[in-house]
């Protein structure tokens, strides 16, 4: 299996139209991508892009063959599964995704052990920040969570605002709501940040939260329902700002 030509000469054949019509790479790229549906980054809805864009580098680049292999990655652990029991001559050259969280974090671990770059348009927890040891091989294309929380940051010193409720609805299954505020949290060390989870289908009583929270900007990650009730108690509440989180 090839592996990725040294940097000097890559950017040479990229270049020097003359070089690269004599020059040939065999590229190995896996990517993994869920099967259902659901997902707006689903097998479905993301690999006719791939294709077109193996198609257009086809076209520019002939002597770069791009060979892409789709692999499933719906449950938590069958990406790196996956990647795992790949022959040691049958390493990828370059991986695409995955793009949830748990399923990333293995993957890009595993691959940055074997010196493999990773892209993903997810990845986007706080923790991916870490490129010094398990996460080196990682390359996000899509704004990070810390970035949303710069964000925050910059509208609370505009605005004077002193402290914050976040309110994380937690599925503890993919945890998106969590991930996604955890970055708000970690950031705003110079504010006063309280936090309430609400797990998933436990009945909770959001006017006892407000009570004991007043005079503070919210930060809402709440599925539909508890989003609603939510979105109501702020209705009669003018001390608060409501700061919803999709």
């Amino acid at each position: 299996m090839a592996r990725f030509i040294e940097p000097f000469l890559f950017f040479s054949v990229i270049f020097n139209p003359v070089l690269a019509d004599s020059f040939t790479e065999e590229i190995d790229v896996l990517v993994f991508l869920p099967q259902n549906n659901s997902f707006l980054f689903s097998h479905a809805r993301v690999a006719p892009a791939i294709r077109y864009a193996q198609d257009r580098l086809r076209a520019e680049y002939p002597g770069f063959h791009f060979n892409i292999h789709f692999e499933n990655s719906d449950s938590t652990n069958h990406a790196v599964f996956t990647l795992a029991d790949r022959p040691c001559g049958q390493k990828p050259d370059l991986i695409l995704g995955p793009v949830r969280e748990y399923e990333a974090a293995g993957v890009v671990r595993l691959a940055s052990h074997w010196k493999i770059p990773v892209i993903s348009a997810g990845a986007l927890a706080t923790a991916f920040k870490n490129k010094e040891t398990e996460y080196s091989h990682l390359t996000r294309v899509a704004p990070s969570y810390v970035k949303m929380a710069e964000t925050f940051t910059a509208m609370f010193e505009h605005f004077t605002w002193k402290s914050a409720l976040l309110l994380i609805e937690d599925d503890m299954r993919e945890r998106d709501c969590y991930f996604t505020l955890e970055g708000v949290y970690h950031l705003m060390d110079d504010y006063n940040v309280e936090f309430e989870i609400i797990h998933e289908g436990v009945p909770f009583k959001v006017e006892d939260i407000f009570k004991t929270n007043q005079d503070t900007e919210a930060c809402n990650c709440l599925g539909i329902t508890n989003l609603f009730e939510t979105e109501s108690c702020f209705e009669d509440a003018e001390e608060y700002v409501d700061l919803l989180v999709e």
